[in-house]
């Protein structure tokens, strides 16, 4: 099965999580953490830092890691 590699961040604010609505593909209208495919030669962070600027046009400052989340679709597996 393939392995789609992504990276996601928990934007906290005031006790307030950010998610993303998505707007299109499968899982249309499905809410997620924002992020994205983690590209070769990125790291995890380098990878939230461009797919947020991307995304939502804003910078961010990635404090810490806080786990991994194995998951497997009917298509694939999910590394996050």
């Amino acid at each position: 099965m393939k392995t789609i590699q992504v990276a996601a961040a928990l934007i906290i604010d005031n006790g307030r999580i950010f998610a993303t609505q998505r707007g299109y593909g499968e899982w249309k209208d499905y809410w997620e953490f924002p992020g994205g495919k983690i590209e070769p030669g990125e790291s995890p962070e380098e990878a939230l830092v461009r797919e947020i600027r991307e995304e939502l046009a804003t910078d961010i400052c990635v404090e810490r890691y806080v786990t991994t989340v194995e998951w497997d679709y009917p298509a694939f597996h999910l590394s996050k």
